[in-house]
């Protein structure tokens, strides 16, 4: 009896030191993680958390009603130094053909753009690029914008 005792104490032992062993290796993981994320963050890479608009979505393109001829655009940024905002047209490999619309170099009251475009009919990409603020990274993140002529249903 004695002997089974000892046994069980021993295997009890085994069992609580593997679990302390995978608790040190769970937050050694953790803290490599955090440690990445962390130095990620040090190193100041631009990064577009969202972009917004004040016009409404519809099947993945934002909608210009006829009569509109503003619109809002927002992008909450990171490690951002300058915020362009280009419009491209539609089709394949069309970024060659892109215009500047306008772009931000002041955060402060946030990165964003009220755009006055008139009259004009669009069916396009507009596209807001971060320039990082370590001279080196960037990003960029687009939507579609789409006009609607209510006389024609488009």
């Amino acid at each position: 009896m004695q002997k089974n005792a000892i046994v069980v104490f021993f295997l009890l032992v085994i069992m609580i030191l593997s679990d302390c062993n995978n608790v040190d290796e769970n937050q050694l993981r953790e803290s490599v993680d955090t440690s990445a994320n962390q130095s990620e963050n040090r190193e100041g890479k631009a990064r577009i958390l969202k972009v917004s608009t004040d016009l409404e979505e519809e099947y993945g393109w934002f909608i210009i009603p006829e009569g509109v001829s503003t619109m809002t655009i927002s992008a909450e940024v990171e490690n951002v130094e300058t915020i362009l905002f280009w419009i491209t047209p539609t089709g394949t490999e069309p970024w060659g053909e892109r215009t500047l619309i306008d772009y931000d170099i002041d955060g402060s009251d946030g990165w964003s753009l009220q755009w006055e475009f008139g009259d004009k009919t669009f069916h396009d990409h507009i596209t807001v690029q971060a320039l990082g603020s370590n001279g080196v990274t960037q990003a960029k993140e687009s939507f579609n914008v789409h006009s609607v002529d209510e006389n024609n249903g488009e």
